[in-house]
C-alpha cells in the first residue's frame, strides 16, 4: 500500500513538473512569435534597431540595454535604453568570440547572426549574476537571429529601393538628353524650315533657281535629322544584359551602333570580371553610349575602337575615332549638345574614377575613362541616421 502512494506522488509530482514545463514551453513560443510579429511589422530598418533592445528584456529583465552593429572592424552603439551609464567601463566587442549568448556577471551578450554573417550584438546589464537556464539561452539564441534576419532584410530592401530610384534616374536623366536633343535639333531645324516654306511659295515663280538650291539644302538638312532620330531610337532600345550577360550585351551594342553608321569597328572586352558591381556595370556602358553617340553626331569617323579591360584593381575603358577630333582647350563639355560629357565626368567622380579627353583638330579623339573597382559593404552609419 505505501509502494502504491509512493508510487501515485511521484506520478503527480511528474505531472506537475510537466504541465509546468508545457507552460515554460508555451511562454516561450507565446513569446517567439510576438517578437516576429513586432519584427514582422517593422516598415525600417529605425523600427526594427528601435525595438531590438527591448525584445530579450521581455524574457530578461535589465536596467540597461545596448545594441551594436558591425561596420568592418568598427562598432556602432545603434539604441541604448534604460540606465546606459552601467555600461561605463563595459568595453564594446568588435565581434562576439562565438554565436550563442553568453554572460560575465551580470552583463549578458546576444550575438546577432542572421545565418550567415554576425550583425552585431545585444548586451543586457541585469540586476543580478544569476545563470540562465538551457532553454532561456536557447530562446535569446533564436530571438537574436531573428532580429539579426530582420537587420539583413531591411537593408537590402534599402539597398533595392536605392538601386530602383538609380535606375529610375538614369532612365529620366537618359530620357531628357533625348528629348533636349531632338528639342535643340530636329524640333528646331523643321521650325525653321516651316517658316522658309513661305519663301517658296513666293519664289515659284519670281525665283525658281533659288528654289532648286534651297531643295537641295533640305535634302542634305532631312538626311541628318533622319540620322539624328535613327540615333535617338537606337537610344531608346532596351539592352538585354540580363539574357546576354553585360559583357556580351555590350558588345552587341556597339557592333550594332557600328553597322547603323557604316563605321569599320574594332572592339576588344579583355578579361572583364564576371562580378561587376551594377552601378560600374551601368557607368561603363553610358561612357560607352555616350563616346559612340558624340563620334556619330560630331566627328563622323570612318573607324572607331572600343577596348575595356581590367587591370590591377582599375577598369579601364578606351572609345578612340578617327574622326574631325577637336581643340581639348575649348572645354567641349561645356558646349551646346555637349551635356553628355559632362554627365560622363561627374558619374565617374561618384565612383571615384575619372574621365580623360585627347583630340585634335583632324586627328580623331580618344575617351578614356578609369574606374576603380572597390569592396562592396553596407555604410550602416548612412543607414542609422535615416
Amino acid at each position: 500500500m505505501r509502494a502504491d502512494l509512493t508510487t501515485i506522488i511521484q506520478l503527480e509530482a511528474e505531472n506537475v513538473r510537466l504541465r509546468a514545463q508545457l507552460q515554460r514551453t508555451g511562454a516561450h513560443l507565446a513569446l517567439l512569435s510576438d517578437v516576429n510579429r513586432q519584427l514582422s511589422a517593422a516598415a525600417s530598418l529605425d523600427q526594427i534597431l528601435d525595438a531590438a533592445p527591448l525584445l530579450p528584456q521581455r524574457l530578461v529583465p535589465s536596467r540597461a540595454a545596448r545594441i551594436v552593429l558591425f561596420d568592418g572592424a568598427r562598432p556602432i552603439i545603434a539604441r541604448s535604453t534604460g540606465d546606459t551609464l552601467q555600461f561605463d567601463g563595459i568595453a564594446i566587442l568588435t565581434q562576439p568570440f562565438h554565436t550563442h549568448p553568453s554572460f560575465d556577471g551580470a552583463h549578458l551578450t546576444i550575438p546577432l547572426h542572421d545565418g550567415h554573417t554576425l550583425v552585431g550584438s545585444i548586451e543586457l546589464l541585469r540586476d543580478h549574476s544569476q545563470a540562465l537556464l538551457d532553454d532561456e539561452l536557447a530562446l535569446l539564441e533564436t530571438i537574436g537571429g531573428e532580429i539579426a534576419e530582420a537587420i539583413s532584410g531591411a537593408r537590402r530592401r534599402s539597398q533595392e529601393a536605392v538601386a530602383i530610384h538609380e535606375l529610375e534616374q538614369a532612365i529620366g536623366e537618359e530620357r531628357a538628353r533625348i528629348a533636349r536633343d531632338i528639342h535643340d535639333g530636329i524640333a528646331q531645324s523643321l521650325a525653321f524650315r516651316r517658316m522658309r516654306i513661305d519663301l517658296w511659295l513666293d519664289w515659284l515663280t519670281s525665283d525658281p533657281e533659288r528654289i532648286r538650291s534651297e531643295l537641295i539644302q533640305l535634302k542634305h538638312v532631312l538626311r541628318d535629322q533622319i540620322a539624328d532620330l535613327r540615333r535617338a531610337i537606337f537610344a531608346l532600345r532596351p539592352i538585354q544584359f540580363d539574357e546576354l550577360g553585360f559583357t556580351t550585351g555590350l558588345q552587341r551594342y556597339v557592333l550594332e551602333f557600328a553597322e547603323q553608321h557604316g563605321w569599320q569597328i574594332d572592339i576588344a572586352l579583355n578579361d572583364l570580371p564576371a562580378d561587376l558591381e551594377a552601378d560600374i556595370e551601368a557607368a561603363c556602358f553610358r561612357i560607352v553610349q555616350e563616346a559612340l553617340t558624340n563620334a556619330a553626331k560630331h566627328a563622323h569617323p570612318s573607324a572607331v575602337t572600343v577596348t575595356l579591360r581590367y587591370a590591377e584593381g582599375e577598369l579601364l575603358i578606351s572609345v578612340r575615332d578617327d574622326g574631325r577630333g577637336f581643340a581639348t582647350e575649348l572645354h567641349p563639355e561645356q558646349q551646346p549638345g555637349h551635356v553628355g560629357l559632362r554627365q560622363m565626368r561627374e558619374r565617374l567622380q561618384l565612383l571615384g574614377g575619372r574621365l580623360e579627353l585627347h583630340s585634335q583638330p583632324g586627328a580623331g579623339t580618344h575617351v578614356r575613362a578609369v574606374i576603380p573597382r572597390r569592396v562592396q559593404s553596407i555604410d550602416l552609419s548612412s543607414q542609422l541616421r535615416k
